[in-house]
Parts: structure tokens; sequence; C-alpha cells
């Protein structure tokens, strides 16, 4: 069984440090993007040298959203820009067409935000530069939030997926289930906050062996649990 599910998992085989070129992270507020970004940013600054990666941020919503991103970016020593529509957006990647991997941070948005919509645009309307676009979410969620939020964001076309907050979640086979429901390849995993080295390189068979063993240990504590209560309650009733 955990064979077939390997099977059925794809990733996306390292393709934004691989390959470079222009990559937007999109997904709902709270998911670790901009954290996301500036981890893919360090160790693309390792490979390709730091006056060879750039970062742009389209979130004109949050308060500090752009002052986040350049403290990361003068701490890799790559630049930063801001954009606010599809035009600017078009301008500054034309000026930043010799670099190797430009990484865009996109609005987090709930998938019920009505700006939802026109922040896709913004990618979706880009016609000289390709972009890939690679949905960013939280292992901690639950999988109706998850579909629902998949269901919005393929609005844009999904180059794949990268799953953060795995040091927090108890479970991993909601991930797994929704990446293979929508044919959305892997491409890295987080778990934690420190940048960078808090990121993998998604690879199936090791996904599904930590899903394995979060299950075992889950159904262990519920088992020790149920131990529990059945000795506590010996001798209650006679």
């Amino acid at each position: 069984l955990l064979q077939m599910v390997e099977n059925q998992m794809h990733t996306t085989n390292n393709e934004i440090l691989r390959q470079g070129g222009v990559y937007a992270l999109v997904g709902p507020t709270g998911v670790g993007k901009t954290t996301t970004v500036a981890k893919l940013a360090a160790l693309g600054a390792q490979k390709y040298g730091a006056d060879k990666v750039a970062l742009i941020t389209t979130d004109t919503y949050r308060i500090g959203a752009y002052e986040q991103l350049a403290t990361y970016g003068r701490i890799i020593g790559c630049g930063v820009k801001q954009v606010k529509d599809a035009n600017e957006l078009a301008e500054v990647l034309y000026h930043l067409r010799n670099k190797r991997l430009v990484l865009i941070d996109t609005a987090g948005m709930s998938q019920r935000d009505l700006r939802l919509t026109e922040q896709l645009n913004t990618l979706m309307r880009n016609q000289r530069v390709d972009i890939r676009n690679y949905l960013v979410l939280s292992a901690t969620a639950q999988i109706n939030v998850l579909q629902e939020t998949v269901r919005h964001f393929k609005k844009v076309q999904l180059s794949g997926c990268i799953f953060t907050k795995l040091d927090e979640s108890l479970s991993l086979g909601e991930i797994i289930s929704i990446a293979i429901q929508n044919r959305l390849p892997i491409g890295y995993l987080t778990n934690g906050q420190r940048v960078p080295e808090d990121i993998r390189v998604a690879n199936a068979e090791k996904l599904v062996k930590k899903a394995e063993q979060l299950y075992l240990k889950r159904t262990k504590a519920q088992h020790s649990r149920r131990q529990a209560v059945a000795s506590s309650t010996v001798g209650m009733y006679d």
C-alpha cells in the first residue's frame, strides 16, 4: 500500500533551484510564503551568486510586507522590488531578465477574498515572461481547507506545491492525499523558521516513510490513552 501511494506521488525534482527562472509563490495567508521565498533565495544565492538572484513582492495589502522581504534581501545580498499591478510586474521582470532566479512573493489571502482574483490575474496577464506558480500550503491545515484552497488557486496554472510547517503537523496523510488527488507535484517541504536550513527538496519515499512514522506514533499514543482510561475505571462499578 505504501509503495502504491509513493508511486502516485510526483515531485518537481528541485526544479526551482536546478533550472532557475521566474517563480511565483501563491497561497493563503499565514502559510509561510515569505519565509519560504527567503529560504529558496538564500539557496539560489549559494548556487548562482547573490547578484544573480532577485526578489519581488506583489503584496501591497499587508503592513510591513515589503520591509520583511527587504530585510531578507539585505541579509542574502540580493535586490528586492515591490510592484502593484501587472504592468509594473512586467516592467520589473524585463529589467531583471538577466537574473538566474527571480522569486515573486504574492499577497497572502483567504481563498474567499475577492481580491484574490485580482492578485492571480496579475500573474496570468504577463505574457512576456514564463512565470511558474507554486502553491504554498500548510501541513497543519484540515483537508477540506486544503482542498478548497487548491480549487481556488488552480485559476492560475500551478507547476507544483510546497508544504510548510511539517514540524508542527501530527499527520502527513492529508497533504499526501491532496497532492495525489490534484496531481500536484511536490517541490519542497519546510520544517521550521531557520533560513535557509529548514527546507528540503521533496522526496516521495522519505515523505511516505515520515507519514507512516507519524501514523504509528499517533496510534500508539491513542492505544496508551485507551489503556490508561480502562485501568482507571477498573473497580469503579464493583
